[in-house]
């Protein structure tokens, strides 16, 4: 029999809301205060979530993915986009009705964490609050992309797929590629 996970306390999490959409923002404000979040700033313009997310640090954000302004993944870019603001690491979910694989992609470029489909069932939006809290990764900045590491998933690639690091792996497992102990130490000495 699985053991059950320990009660997440979500009383002291700050919760940045953005939903241009009045219904589907005080559905979601409820689930949050149906989970205990301790802090939750609604906003319905990407501008005003812009200027709380410019000097409040949130534990978590959470997009729409459809406003007429902007859209969710544009302000996802954008505040990842800005290394000195307090949300620069900030976990994101953006929440969207249409969830094409293409868009899927365009939000996991864009740094956001993760993606969930409207409508929302509450157990999901938990399930993922808990998945980013108990796995946290590593975040990445580049020149190209600023976010959580994208490689998630372990399992073996799909049938006639080659690993992108096929060259590089097939070198290291070669013994007789590898250094000896005493060119290692040549190499520090």
């Amino acid at each position: 029999m699985e053991t059950p996970s320990p009660r997440m306390d979500l009383g002291r999490l700050s919760v940045l809301l953005v939903d241009d959409n009045t219904p589907s923002l005080d559905l979601m404000q409820q689930i949050l205060a149906g989970f205990r979040v301790g802090r939750v700033t609604s906003c319905r313009r990407p501008e005003e979530a812009w200027e709380h997310a410019s000097r409040t640090r949130f534990d978590l954000i959470v997009l729409d993915g459809e406003m007429p302004d902007e859209d969710g993944i544009s302000l996802a870019r954008r505040l990842r986009a800005h290394a000195g603001l307090p949300n620069f690491t900030a976990p994101i979910i953006l929440v969207s009705a249409h969830t094409p694989q293409e868009k899927v992609f365009q939000v996991r470029d864009a740094g956001a964490n993760l993606v969930i489909k409207k409508p929302i069932a509450p157990a999901v939006l938990l399930s993922r609050i808990q998945w980013l809290a108990r796995s946290p990764r590593q975040f990445i900045t580049s020149e190209t992309y600023n976010g959580p590491d994208r490689r998630i998933r372990r399992m073996p690639l799909p049938e006639g797929q080659e690993e992108r690091r096929a060259d590089a792996l097939a070198l290291t497992a070669n013994a007789d590629h590898a250094m000896s102990q005493d060119e290692v130490d040549a190499l520090f000495g």
